[in-house]
């Protein structure tokens, strides 16, 4: 059995409601039960008594039933409550018991239609029009609605055509079968309730093909007179027939008791294979991504802006986005500056060069007098400012501060050298185009200062209480080392004396007191340890009293009696440093110190008892392990140097972020920058939707396209933010060097997933759009700088993303589509060899194994432009989609309806002919209810016959399997069975491939 399938089956019965075959004569179905009577025997000899005869028997049917137990119930289509069913799918409800449909039904199967009506039934009436009152008395058994429209109820004589049993998995055989298939069915579909018990239902659909924007009440109600005349608490006659429907073809009200309802109301036209469908690949281009700058107007009277095109002097502003291969082949709009000219180039031009020496003006005035740098400004043709005696305001030079650049065309007075006049600097401060984008980033932070600068003292935590820390810190850094180099240092010996004679030890005895809280160093422990052990690390008072010269030598009362000029050491020790060796003496076992004196053990004589424990804690030998002066000394030094206790009790004092915890290791004030990682491309759709992308709204409704992303424009607008936020910091007396990189996301990477392993922050640095401005290259350029791209080698130009944009109903109606770029391959044939004849298909996906970007390719960020336009970023360039991979198939970009439940419909009639059937898929509500109106249902009272048309689709992959198993049904007609209504009807989930090659014009 293939867990990847569905299979229908018409009906299914158990028990004794198998053996109704014939028509029911009275209220309640009867079948007949054969007895056996025997005795025994009157008189000897004789033969026992037996009788056969058989007894008809009534089974419980719609009239015994005014009730249904709502667990009985396991999912309605759609859900209650809902408010965007599309109105092409059928409404259904599923039950628990595969054969609860049948359960009660007196009717007897239909072997030529292989139906079966069942005993209740699904009725959908809508709430405006008004086609139904609910009823008011509260005695009934059941409640009621009264049916003021009866056209609104399917037929009655086609009730069995709308129940079916599904199983989730394939079952051997047809689906509708019987005789020794059926029985063979059977057993398996008993055999797969029995290793999965959840993975069959019954479910009972309503055939109304529904409006759009309606709302609607679904009922389910009992679909004979005997259950309809029971939920009223009206007497059921003994005369009724029990096939008896409960509604039949009149115009008058129906009033209709009903076990179970819901409601919902419907989306407009189209459901996901209908919008998906209207999607029409396009190839955009001119004027998309682009609009019209005028730059001709004069300022400070600096020459006037030329450009090879007409008119002169206005140029071609562009957006986040720009149509594929722009960068690669520049018209005469982009190179309007000779920038892409080689190797012989007017750039920079008079105009580039006059603003060059007006930006440099800022600096000038920071070395020289206004009217001496005024003047030079002049003679670099900023002529306005010539005559002036103050400074005047200049234009911004951005991203000077983390490119450590200052002037434009010169740097210390000498030209730039060639390799830097094209750099990313030069190319945003001397192109309108892009100093135009960086001042929409400037004109983001100057609207949001406040709430910019709020985030950033909160991100940073306490900063300013931080550097003062910082500042007590080095005050206390420089007292402690002078502390140590006067007290300390001067009697802790460098070295074992010559002949291997005792060393003075009164560096140790000085810091006796602090032993307990120095740990010794990690050379020490590894010189311990030994070979291939881990070393542990001691405090230096723990290695003192486990060693042979223990804590009392360096005791306080020892010290105390034998300090310089006390009258033990004048009168025993008058040699001057002898007690400084006392220490070295003990180590070396040259002295030795007394045992401490302790109490005799305890003995119980009248038991003859020893408190053997004392005995042998007295009998223990003392630990005898050697100390090491010198190294001991060497560990309390270290472990007292105002670097590392200063520092330690800094940082464990301060409310600091994890990465400005390293930038205290100099005892440096933090100089650092708050991190805003919102998508920064919604700040410029506040502008409008053309500041974001010039003319995408020409791109026309219900397309799919391919752009690519504007990384000059994108890098000069995150620049400009950062450049401004490095100001407004300055302003607010925030601590940074204004060479840091608040902004660095464009694009929205949420939907992107984490990587196995993968941390929070590891994800967010690697889905950033540029790396910090201070490691650009000063070589690099402009638009190259990709933190998702390697860096382009030398003379190569670094790949861009493309964006698929898709306009239309589609994501706003199903904004769960999953979309992702697939790679090409041709199919095979059936000897396994590609076949080249045809149309390139998506390459096929292994089982068990984890995709990899060979094959496969998400989205890496997204954006949405309201009303209807959608767009997805993927690491893919135009040159690899178009034909990349060692095949040069190019890749595919597929939209995909996610699997759910199963649903049941018809796709709606395109506008003119009705297109033909090759497939079950293909069929319309035009085919199954023709007419302008419809009849509204689909039925088979109007003698509607559908064929299987001539197959065409002969390089359609997906078709070519899917007609081998729609052949199995020859036909829909009106003796089609339950079952395969079913699978004519099922709605399978849609893929739709567009291959890069139809959305991109050629190169």
């Amino acid at each position: 059995m293939s867990a990847n399938a569905y299979s229908f089956l018409p009906w299914l019965r158990t028990g004794l409601t198998t053996l109704i075959k014939g028509q029911a004569t009275g209220p309640r179905a009867t079948v007949p039960i054969g007895l056996r009577l025997t005795g025994d025997a009157i008189e000897d000899g004789k033969p026992a008594l037996r009788r056969e005869f058989t007894q008809p028997v009534q089974l419980y049917g719609p009239g015994d039933v005014v009730g249904v137990d709502p667990r009985a119930v396991s999912r309605t289509e759609p859900k209650p409550g809902i408010t965007n069913f599309e109105p092409n799918y059928l409404a259904h409800i599923e039950f628990y018991d595969e054969d609860f449909p049948w359960r009660y039904s007196p009717a007897k199967p239909d072997e030529t239609k292989k139906r079966l009506a069942p005993w209740l039934a699904l009725v959908v009436l809508s709430e405006a029009p008004v086609e139904f009152e609910d009823g008011l008395l509260p005695d009934k058994p059941l409640p009621f609605v009264k049916v003021k429209n009866p056209q609104a109820l399917q037929p009655q004589d086609e009730l069995g055509a709308w129940a079916h049993v599904h199983v989730n998995g394939e079952l051997d055989g047809r689906i509708a079968v019987d005789g020794e298939d059926m029985a063979r069915t059977l057993g398996n579909l008993g055999r797969v309730l029995r290793e999965a018990p959840d993975s069959a239902c019954s479910r009972v659909l309503c055939p109304r093909h529904l409006k759009p924007s309606t709302t609607y009440h679904a009922f389910l109600v009992p679909a004979f007179e005997a259950g309809r005349l029971a939920g009223l608490g009206e007497a059921v006659p003994d005369d009724l027939s029990a096939t008896k429907p409960s509604w039949g073809t009149g115009t008058g009200d129906v009033v209709l008791p009903y076990y179970h309802r819901w409601s919902f109301t419907t989306s407009t036209v189209g459901d996901f294979e209908y919008l998906v469908r209207l999607l029409k690949p396009y190839e955009a281009g001119n004027p998309v991504g682009r609009r019209d700058l005028d730059a001709h107007r004069r300022i400070y009277d600096l020459p006037p802006l030329t450009t090879p095109t007409a008119p002169d002097g206005v140029l071609k502003l562009g957006g986040a986005l720009q149509i594929p291969d722009t960068d690669d082949h520049p018209d005469s709009f982009e190179n309007w500056d000779g920038y892409h000219t080689k190797p012989v180039s007017p750039y920079p031009n008079q105009w580039q060069r006059a603003m060059a020496g007006f930006v440099n003006l800022a600096n000038a005035y920071r070395q020289k007098p206004p009217t001496t740098a005024n003047a030079e400004a002049a003679e670099a043709g900023v002529s306005a400012v010539e005559d002036q005696p103050d400074p005047v305001i200049t234009p911004p030079l951005y991203g000077c501060w983390p490119a450590l650049t200052q002037t434009l065309l010169t740097e210390n007075g000498q030209p730039v050298p060639p390799e830097q006049l094209r750099n990313w600097v030069h190319r945003l401060n001397l192109d309108p185009r892009h100093r135009v984008a960086a001042q929409f980033g400037t004109k983001v932070v100057q609207a949001r200062q406040e709430e910019f600068m709020a985030a950033a003292w909160n991100q940073l935590g306490d900063i300013q209480r931080a550097n003062a820390l910082i500042r007590a810190a080095q005050l206390g850094r420089q007292v402690g080392n002078a502390l140590h180099g006067k007290h300390v240092e001067p009697y802790a010996p460098k070295t074992a004396a010559v002949d291997d004679r005792p060393v003075p030890a009164k560096a140790l005895t000085l810091t006796a007191p602090a032993h307990g809280r120095v740990v010794e160093r990690a050379s020490t422990a590894f010189a311990r340890a030994a070979e291939g052990e881990a070393p542990e690390l001691f405090a230096v008072g723990y290695k003192v009293d486990r060693s042979r010269v223990a804590a009392a030598p360096m005791s306080a009362p020892m010290r105390r009696i034998t300090r310089p000029g006390s009258r033990l050491r004048k009168r025993l020790l008058t040699a001057g440093d002898q007690f400084d060796l006392l220490v070295d003496r003990i180590d070396r076992k040259e002295v030795f110190a007394a045992r401490p004196k302790v109490a005799p053990p305890v003995t119980t004589a009248s038991l003859g008892l020893v408190r053997r424990e004392a005995a042998a804690d007295l009998a223990a030998d003392p630990v005898d392990e050697q100390l090491g002066v010198i190294e001991t000394i060497d560990d309390m030094l270290d472990g007292l140097r105002a670097e590392k206790t200063v520092l330690e009790n800094l940082v464990a004092s301060m409310n600091l972020p994890e990465r400005l915890r390293i930038a205290v290791g100099d005892l440096v004030e933090i100089l650092a920058y708050p991190v805003f990682d919102m998508p920064m491309y919604e700040e410029l759709l506040k502008f409008s939707v053309e500041t974001f992308v010039p003319n995408i709204g020409l791109l026309p409704e219900n397309s799919i396209t391919l752009l690519e992303n504007n990384r000059q424009f994108i890098e000069s607008y995150l620049i400009g933010l950062n450049h401004e936020m490095a100001r407004e910091m300055l302003w607010r007396e925030f601590p940074t060097d204004q060479r840091g990189t608040p902004f660095r996301q464009f694009w929205d990477p949420r939907p992107v997933p984490l990587e196995p392993g993968e941390s929070r922050e590891a994800w967010r640095e690697r889905l950033y759009d540029i790396p910090p401005l201070h490691r650009w290259a000063k070589t690099s350029k402009l638009g190259e700088n990709n933190h998702r791209r390697l860096p382009p080698k030398q003379g190569e130009k670094q790949a861009k993303d493309l964006v698929l944009v898709i306009r239309g109903e589609l994501l706003k109606k199903y904004p769960n589509v999953s979309i992702y770029a697939h790679k090409a391959v041709w199919p095979l044939k059936k000897d396994g060899t590609p076949d080249t004849s045809g149309e390139r298909t998506i390459a096929p996906v292994p089982a068990n194994v984890p995709l990899s970007d060979e094959l496969v390719r998400l989205p890496v960020y997204e954006a949405k432009v309201s009303p209807d336009l959608y767009l997805l970023g993927f690491p893919l360039s135009e040159d690899e989609a178009r034909a990349g991979g060692a095949d040069k198939l190019g890749w595919f970009f597929v939209l995909k309806e996610r699997p759910g439940d199963p649903r049941f419909g018809l796709d709606e009639p395109p506008p003119g002919p009705l297109p033909e059937v090759e497939v079950w898929n293909d069929a319309t509500w035009g085919h199954l209810d023709p007419g302008n109106p419809g009849s509204g249902f689909v039925r088979f009272d109007g003698g509607v016959v559908v064929h299987l048309d001539e197959f065409l689709e002969k390089d359609d992959q997906e078709k070519i399997r899917q007609r081998e198993d729609d052949e199995f049904i020859t036909e829909w007609a009106p003796a089609v069975s339950a079952a395969d209504v079913a699978y004519i009807l099922f709605q399978a989930p849609v893929l739709v491939a567009v291959h890069a090659q139809e959305m991109v014009r050629d190169a």
